[in-house]
């Protein structure tokens, strides 16, 4: 049984998946295909001996911005260098994957409906979604202590959530349905 120390599924989870992009950019500073292997190995050298490897929030922008300095410093020691080679330190993009403000604003925003979308579901939709899907109950038992079959608890929540799907859909506000279901319920209504 083979036990994966955090730092080891932290280089498996968060830097690996990049490993063609760290190549694509350490290709744009050197000459050859084995020259920019070799950049990307010392840059997750270093990224695995440094101690505070769980601070970084971004590993991915750190291992390029680490390929960008090792590649400087290669250059800074080499007799010559290359045009190219310098033009491209310029040019790599450093770019920052976290959301804009923009982005949190919507994302804020989607929060806000989906939170008045589920208010505004008919009680007994209300009751079994927020059973099944916050407090991650079986369906079984829920339909037990409901006292209703599994398929009419399966039908409550897909009911549920296709409400709920319409409610957050962008440019319309979610709004209870005055009509009354079957049960005497309220529903959502686009």
């Amino acid at each position: 049984m083979s036990v994966t120390r955090p730092r080891d599924r932290w280089l498996i989870d968060e830097v690996l998946p990049h490993e063609g992009r760290y190549l694509a950019v350490a290709r744009r500073l050197t000459r050859g295909s084995e020259e920019a292997a070799d950049l990307v190995q010392e840059a997750l050298v270093r990224l695995m001996a440094i101690d505070g490897w769980a601070a970084i929030t971004d590993p991915r922008a750190y291992v390029i911005r680490s390929i960008h300095n090792i590649a400087l410093e290669r250059m800074r020691r080499a007799k010559v260098v290359a045009f190219q080679q310098l033009s491209e330190l310029d040019t790599i993009e450093l770019r920052d994957d976290a959301p804009d403000a923009f982005e949190v604003a919507a994302g804020r925003d989607q929060v806000v409906r989906l939170r008045k979308a589920i208010d505004l579901l008919p009680e007994r939709c209300r009751t079994v979604f927020v059973r099944r899907r916050f407090r991650e109950e079986r369906p079984g038992d829920i339909a037990s202590d409901l006292g209703i079959s599994l398929s009419t608890f399966e039908k409550r929540l897909g009911r549920a959530l296709y409400l709920l799907a319409r409610a957050v859909e962008p440019g319309d506000t979610p709004q209870a349905d005055p009509a009354p279901e079957q049960d005497g319920q309220t529903r959502v209504k686009r």
